[in-house]
C-alpha cells in the first residue's frame, strides 16, 4: 500500500496528547503507542510543555483522516497515560497454564448450555 494513503497515526496521537505536528512521523496503517511514546519522551519539556498533556487538542481535519473515533480515544488515553507516569510494572512473565488452571476455562456453566 502507498504509505501517502495510510492514516498519519503517530502525527495525529502525537498532536492530539502535545499540541504540536510532527511530520517525521510518517503514516502507519496501526498506532504502535510503545514506540510512538518513546519516540515522544524525549521530545518532552524540550519541545513540548508537559502541561500539554492533560489538554485536550483537537485534530486538524488532515490528521483525523481515516481514523476511527473510538480506536482514536482509546488510544489517545493510552498514550496520555503511558507519557504521564512510570512504565506499568510487570506482575509476572507470560507461562503455560497449569492443568488446573486448563480445566477451568474450559468449565461452562449449565445455563450456558452446550
Amino acid at each position: 500500500m502507498d504509505e501517502a494513503a495510510l492514516p498519519a497515526w503517530h502525527q495525529a496521537l502525537a498532536y492530539a496528547v502535545t499540541g504540536v505536528r510532527f511530520e517525521d512521523l510518517g503514516r502507519q496503517d496501526r498506532p504502535d503507542l510503545e514506540s510512538l511514546a518513546a519516540l515522544l519522551r524525549p521530545r518532552l519539556g524540550v519541545q513540548v510543555d508537559l502541561a500539554e498533556l492533560t489538554r485536550a487538542h483537537p485534530l486538524p481535519p488532515d490528521l483525523a483522516e481515516g481514523l476511527g473515533p473510538a480506536q482514536l480515544g482509546s488510544a489517545v488515553a493510552e498514550l496520555r497515560r503511558r507519557l504521564s507516569g512510570p512504565p506499568p510494572a510487570v506482575v509476572a512473565d507470560p507461562r503455560p497454564l497449569s492443568a488446573d488452571e486448563r480445566r477451568l476455562l474450559q468449565d461452562v456453566p449449565p445455563h450456558h448450555g452446550v
